[in-house]
């Protein structure tokens, strides 16, 4: 699946907290969320990073900034079935869509939740 709107569950700011993110994490149920300033990615905080943040004695308010994935995968790519293809070989749930200039202009995700 393609997103390019309903994504506000998908993206935090580097300001927002880990409790925030789980927050969201919880409600997109993908177990990712996309780390996001100016429009551009910055990052991605999964559950097992607030999972790992936890046993070092993190907070629910430290800000995400200090727990996030840097080297994230993104893609150029706003085909469905190329995201699916890519998403199967990196093995991630969810793939931020950028332009050239790395901002965030949608996401593939690798399933549709039962909500």
């Amino acid at each position: 699946m393609y997103l390019t709107e309903s994504i506000e569950d998908f993206i935090v700011d580097p300001t927002d907290t880990v409790y925030t993110a789980m927050q969201k994490i919880d409600r997109n149920k993908h177990r990712v969320v996309i780390v996001v300033s100016d429009n551009r990615v910055l990052g991605t905080v999964s559950d097992g990073d607030v999972r790992r943040a936890f046993l070092r004695n993190a907070i629910k308010i430290t800000p995400v900034s200090s727990i996030m994935n840097i080297n994230c995968i993104t893609t150029l790519e706003t085909d469905p079935e190329t995201g699916r293809t890519i998403l199967k070989k990196e093995m991630v749930t969810v793939l931020p869509v950028t332009d050239g200039e790395n901002r965030l202009i949608g996401l593939h995700t690798a399933y549709e939740p039962e909500f």
